[in-house]
């Protein structure tokens, strides 16, 4: 009887521990999230987040003017890498990733402009076809990009990296510093900026192009004329 009463209390701590959970949410435009949470962002005409896997009654989301956090509470922190959490908005124009999170979409975000950084070993996978992008990735962590913008600002720092080769541009603006690694296109203009390791790597012509190379920085393009 002993043995039987265990495994009902398993099964129910299990089934409590890996329950859906739907929430509604007010406005917003920017999300961040922690914790090695999955985040997948889907455009819609409500916002909402639809959460499952583990971990979900510990999931906290907090939206403060507009400013959403999605995290895990203190007693499941950094334990996200199983929870997903599927977040519909209706405008998004700052992501940021913390803490080994994982953000990605199967929307391309089409709109003026949008601004991305990536923190503490966490990956984004972004498609988009905008006026103006701004990425960020720092500390080990990883931002794919694909599409299309006129102007692309980015920068890594500590071993950090930015793989945009199939982000197609007219300006780049690229800065790469301690390690850091930028895979870039821009067909008109580009300023590129490296130092202390970082590693910027140009995968197609550009007309005009500006350099600013120092200790140890490394600008290679690696493109077919």
């Amino acid at each position: 009887m002993k043995h039987i009463v265990i495994f009902f209390l398993l099964a129910t701590f299990t089934l409590f521990s890996q329950s859906k959970i739907d929430r509604d949410l007010g406005d917003f435009s920017k999300v961040a999230v922690y914790d090695g949470i999955n985040l997948e962002l889907i455009k819609s005409e409500e916002n909402k987040v639809e959460i499952t896997g583990k971990n979900t009654n510990f999931v906290v989301v907090k939206n403060k003017n507009g400013d959403l956090k999605i995290r895990l509470n203190l007693e499941r922190r950094f334990s996200g890498d199983k929870t997903k959490v599927t977040l519909y908005y209706k405008t998004l124009y700052n992501i940021i990733s913390h803490e080994g999170s994982n953000v990605f979409s199967k929307d391309i975000f089409k709109q003026a402009d949008l601004n991305l950084k990536a923190n503490t070993g966490s990956t984004m996978n972004i498609m988009v076809s905008l006026n103006t992008l701004n990425t960020a990735s720092a500390t080990g962590s990883t931002v794919n990009l694909s599409g299309n913008a006129e102007y692309h600002d980015c920068s890594t720092s500590t071993g950090a990296e930015i793989k945009a080769e199939k982000l197609k541009t007219n300006e780049t603006y690229a800065t790469s510093t301690t390690g850091g690694l930028i895979e870039l296109s821009a067909t008109k203009e580009l300023e590129a900026n490296t130092k202390l390791g970082g590693v910027i790597n140009v995968h197609e012509k550009t007309d005009k192009i500006v350099e600013s190379i120092s200790l140890g920085g490394v600008v290679n393009y690696i493109y077919n004329e």
